[in-house]
């Protein structure tokens, strides 16, 4: 293995150790624990922009894989990075960094435990874009939506709370579904690792299609309810107006970790080799965003508020 397969755990070790830190450091050493937050966040951004490079230079192919205690697909846990995760972890990196510049202003003084719950929540985005597990996918989804809960009720506020908990009711809820869909894909495939799945759905016998089909389904449902797709997205726009300003430009991106799980999983496992399930859901994912475009340019121009139509633009 390579030194940059090696640098592939550092976005989630990061940010992981970091938030402990913050959590040790306690709510008595807020300017400290700002300076910190923010170094690791730069820091975090430049092994981004440093993984976009190297998977440059060996080509629109290159990629790195990490295998964390060497234990072999699809058995172990494993981290993957190419041009397109890599280009979502700057993203990542570059709206973090400038969120927490906001932030450091005064929201982060607005309630206990901001910066801990922003590294964390840092952690889980920089994992959901390397995972190559659909487990760990949802393991990283669970951390970085844990975070979010804490983050979306900071700074209180009626409004804010009960935002906050319609907030939490819809993602408890995405989450179960997307439990549902894994295990039906697992029961019907055996797996849960990208590249095994894309080997061994085209051998899945036509008895069990079907159910792999409700599996993909149910997965398609959880993801694109965390995407903001219309008519998924109700909850999106009080959400993200009810929200501080830096956690709203935070949300911004974990909407599209919804929409990148769906353009990774789909055109990996359901690609045209994918044998009977080929392109299987394509035109309701193409009619779905078509009518998500058309809905958020009629409610950009219909509240009287600011605030919400600058949140209906942010769905991925």
């Amino acid at each position: 293995m390579t030194w940059m397969n090696q640098l592939i755990v550092a976005p989630i070790l990061l940010p992981l150790l970091t938030g402990a830190l913050m959590l040790m450091l306690g709510e008595k050493r807020r300017p400290l624990k700002a300076k910190i937050n923010l170094f690791s966040s730069v820091v975090g951004l430049g092994i981004a922009i440093l993984l976009l490079y190297l998977t440059q230079q060996g080509g629109p192919g290159s990629i790195g894989v990490y295998l964390p205690g060497n234990w072999q697909v699809p058995f172990g846990i494993v981290l993957v990075v190419d041009p397109l995760s890599a280009m979502m972890l700057v993203l990542t990196g570059i709206i973090g960094v400038s969120a927490l510049l906001f932030a450091m202003a005064r929201w982060d003084r607005a309630g206990t435990s901001f910066h801990a719950l922003f590294q964390i929540q840092m952690m889980g985005l920089y994992g959901a874009f390397l995972t190559a597990d659909l487990f760990n996918l949802f393991v990283f989804f669970e951390v970085l939506l844990a975070a979010s809960y804490g983050l979306m009720l900071h700074g209180s506020g009626r409004a804010r709370v009960s935002s906050g908990l319609h907030y939490i009711a819809i993602n408890l809820l995405a989450s179960s579904l997307f439990l549902i869909g894994a295990a039906m894909i697992y029961g019907v495939t055996g797996t849960l690792n990208f590249a095994d799945l894309a080997l061994k759905i085209p051998l899945v016998p036509e008895a069990d299609r079907g159910l792999l089909h409700a599996g993909a389904a149910i997965l398609a449902t959880a993801f694109l309810a965390k995407a903001g797709m219309w008519p998924l997205n109700f909850w999106l726009a009080p959400a993200y107006s009810s929200a501080s300003a830096p956690v709203a430009a935070m949300f911004a991106i974990m909407t599209k970790v919804g929409v990148y799980t769906v353009l990774r999983l789909w055109t990996l496992l359901f690609s045209g080799q994918a044998g009977a399930s080929a392109l299987f859901g394509g035109d309701r994912l193409i009619y779905g965003g078509l009518a998500t475009i058309i809905c958020a340019a009629l409610a950009t121009i219909a509240p009287p508020r600011l605030e919400r139509p600058a949140s209906v633009r942010m769905p991925g």
